[in-house]
């Protein structure tokens, strides 16, 4: 399958996303060093502009159980959720899965997610022992039918502070190269915001440190 990043280019992905973003804000706007580092993250993890694009119309388009409306979107981080659903479907397409129904494969993540909490809780990591409360609470999350997401979302985004509060310098250092290496015309900001994204991730996979987002099974 072709990478549907390299063959529109950096700039274009970059381009088609901000300006996507701006048309359906729909009122004078520049992206900020945040938002075109989480670009940068979308890119780094391999999502297609197609499906950044697609989670994007999603977050702006009026759901069931959703109150939000255009103007309330301020920011490209508001997207966030809707992309990483849309990539979750993109990656359920792109493996077969034709099922109409989708509660077997919420109940497939959700026994996955469960089984990654518990394996973090009996193993703990002494790097990522204080992290085992956020993963208790997760399993009481997962332990219902129907696990409450934006809860689990929230327990992702308090695991991710914390590691960034506990990072050392020279997991600093090392994601700092990454992002100089990979992303030269990062500067300020969008640089330090990348820095941290990649810093996360580095930690997550050296101290087996797994998400409790069904997102991400």
């Amino acid at each position: 399958m072709s990478d549907p990043i390299s063959t529109t280019g950096r700039e274009g992905y970059f381009r088609g996303i901000s300006g996507r973003f701006i048309a359906l804000r729909g009122a004078p706007f520049s992206l900020s060093p945040a938002d075109l580092a989480l670009i940068s993250s979308w890119e780094s993890a391999g999502i297609p502009l197609d499906v950044v694009l697609e989670g994007i119309e999603e977050a702006f388009a009026l759901r069931p159980g959703r109150s939000h409306v255009a103007g309330k979107i301020r920011a490209l981080s508001f997207c966030r959720t809707s992309v990483e659903r849309a990539f979750a479907r993109h990656r359920e397409r792109s493996v077969g899965d034709k099922r109409v129904d989708g509660g077997g494969m919420t109940g497939k993540k959700r026994l996955a997610a469960r089984a990654e909490a518990e394996d973090f809780i009996h193993r703990a990591p002494s790097a990522a022992i204080t992290l085992r409360p956020e993963y208790e609470k997760a399993l009481c999350l997962l332990a219902a039918e129907k696990p409450d997401m934006d809860a689990l979302e929230r327990l992702d985004e308090t695991i991710e502070a914390a590691l960034r509060a506990s990072a050392g310098p020279g997991e600093r250092r090392e994601a700092e190269a990454a992002v100089s290496r990979d992303h030269p015309r990062l500067r300020g900001e969008a640089k330090k915001a990348a820095v941290e994204i990649l810093m996360v991730k580095n930690m997550r996979e050296k101290h087996r440190i797994p998400h409790v987002s069904l997102f991400y099974y």
